[in-house]
C-alpha cells in the first residue's frame, strides 16, 4: 500500500496567493522589479505592492532569505520565462517600455478625458517626453509617462471638466462623451459621472479603484499627503455613489463598493480604447527633441533678426532709409529766362493779343473810323 505524501511547504508560505509565490519566485531568481511586472502583466506599482505583501506574509526582507523560504526537497514549479530586461540598452529599454504599456497607459487617460482621441495625444507627447529625457528618468519609467500624461490631460488650459469643487451649487453644465465603437450607455454615463468630478478627485480616484495603487502610493504620484489622497478618494466615491447608484451603489461604504466601481473602470477603459494604435519610438524619440528644441530655435532666430535690425538703424541703413521717398523736383516753366537767347521754335508761336485801353468815344480821341490815317 503507498500513501501520498504532500510535499513540504514552509508554514509561511501556504498564506500566499498563486500570484505572490510566482512573484516570490522571480525575485528569488534574481529579476528586477519591472522584468517581474513585465512577466506578470502587471503595472510596477502594482507588482511593489504584490511583492512587499508577501514579503511580509514570509516574514523575510532579502533575496536571499526568500530563496531560503521558498526552497522545498521536491522540483519545483519551472518559473515563466522571462523576457530580456528593459535596461538592457536606450533602444530596448525604451522600445519595450512603448510596446509594453502604450495601450495601458491610452486606456488608463481615456478614463480622464472620456476622449479617446486626447487620451492618445496625451501620451504620445508623454512618452515623447520621456525618449527625449530618457537618461534623466528615474525610478518607474510607466508611472513617469502616466504622471506626465495625467498632467497634460488634466492641464487647465484644456477643457476636461470643473478644476475645482464649488461651495455654491451652480448649475451643471453639460458634460458630453463622444460614444465610441460598441460603446454601451451604462460606460458612458460613468465616464460623465467621472468627467463631472472635481480633477484632484477625478485623478485619485482612477489610480486607486481604476489601477488597484494603495492610497500612500497615490499620495506619492499626486504629490500630496496620504490623509489627503484618502480624502480625495472618498469624496470621488460619494460622488460618483450620488450621481450613478444604478451602476456603483448607493452606499460607498458598503463591502464590496471598491471592486465593483474597479471593475467598471476597467471595462469602460478596455470597451472605449480596445486596440490603440502604437506608435514608433523612433518617432516619439524625434518628436520629443523637436519639441525640445523648437522654442530654443525659435528665440534663437528672433534675438539674431532683432539684434539685426538694431546694427542695421544703427549704421544708416535700417528701414526708414529705404523707405523715405525724395521730394519731387518742380516742373520747368515754359518761358526762356529773360537772359536767354530765343531758341527756334519760339518764332513758330502765335504772337499773343495785346490788351486794348478804352478809350470811350472816338470824338474825345479826336478820331473817327474814316480818318484813322490822317496826321494830327
Amino acid at each position: 500500500m503507498t500513501t501520498l505524501v504532500r510535499p513540504h511547504r514552509p508554514s509561511g508560505a501556504r498564506l500566499l496567493t498563486p500570484r505572490e509565490a510566482q512573484a516570490l519566485a522571480l525575485l528569488a531568481a534574481g529579476h528586477p522589479t519591472p522584468v517581474i511586472a513585465h512577466a506578470l502583466g502587471l503595472p510596477p506599482d502594482t507588482t511593489r505592492v504584490l511583492l512587499h505583501r508577501a514579503l511580509r506574509k514570509l516574514g523575510v526582507r532579502t533575496r536571499a532569505e526568500v530563496a531560503t523560504a521558498l526552497a522545498v526537497p521536491t522540483a519545483a514549479a519551472p518559473a515563466p520565462a522571462v523576457e530580456a530586461p528593459f535596461e538592457v540598452s536606450f533602444e530596448v529599454s525604451f522600445g519595450g517600455l512603448v510596446e509594453a504599456a502604450h495601450a495601458r497607459l491610452v486606456q488608463q487617460t481615456f478614463l480622464l478625458t472620456g476622449r479617446r482621441h486626447r487620451a492618445k495625444h496625451c501620451v504620445r507627447l508623454a512618452l515623447a517626453e520621456a525618449g527625449h529625457r530618457w537618461r534623466s528618468v528615474t525610478g518607474d519609467p510607466e508611472a513617469w509617462v502616466r504622471a506626465h500624461a495625467f498632467e497634460r490631460a488634466l492641464s487647465p488650459w484644456r477643457r476636461g471638466g470643473p478644476r475645482r469643487a464649488h461651495r455654491l451649487r451652480l448649475p451643471r453644465r453639460r458634460i458630453h462623451v463622444h460614444p465610441e465603437q460598441a460603446q454601451p450607455a451604462r460606460d458612458r454615463a460613468l465616464l460623465r459621472a467621472l468627467r463631472r468630478l472635481p480633477r484632484p478627485q477625478r485623478r485619485a480616484l482612477v489610480l486607486h479603484d481604476g489601477l488597484g495603487l494603495p492610497a500612500a502610493v497615490v499620495a506619492t504620484e499626486v504629490e500630496s499627503s496620504t490623509p489627503a489622497a484618502e480624502g480625495r478618494i472618498r469624496a470621488g466615491r460619494a460622488a460618483l455613489a450620488a450621481a450613478v447608484p444604478d451602476l456603483v451603489g448607493p452606499d460607498p461604504l458598503a463591502p464590496g463598493f471598491g471592486e465593483r466601481l474597479s471593475a467598471l473602470l476597467h471595462g469602460a477603459a478596455v470597451r472605449g480604447c480596445p486596440a490603440p494604435r502604437r506608435p514608433a519610438a523612433l518617432r516619439l524619440r524625434l518628436l520629443g527633441h523637436l519639441r525640445a528644441g523648437l522654442p530654443t530655435a525659435a528665440a534663437g532666430l528672433l534675438t539674431l533678426a532683432v539684434g539685426t535690425a538694431m546694427i542695421a538703424t544703427l549704421t544708416g541703413n535700417g528701414p526708414s532709409a529705404h523707405l523715405h521717398h525724395p521730394p519731387a523736383a518742380s516742373a520747368p516753366s515754359a518761358e526762356p529766362p529773360p537772359d536767354a537767347p530765343a531758341r527756334p521754335t519760339d518764332f513758330l508761336k502765335h504772337p499773343e493779343p495785346h490788351a486794348t485801353v478804352s478809350c470811350g468815344p472816338l470824338r474825345i480821341c479826336g478820331q473817327h473810323p474814316g480818318a484813322r490815317g490822317s496826321a494830327h
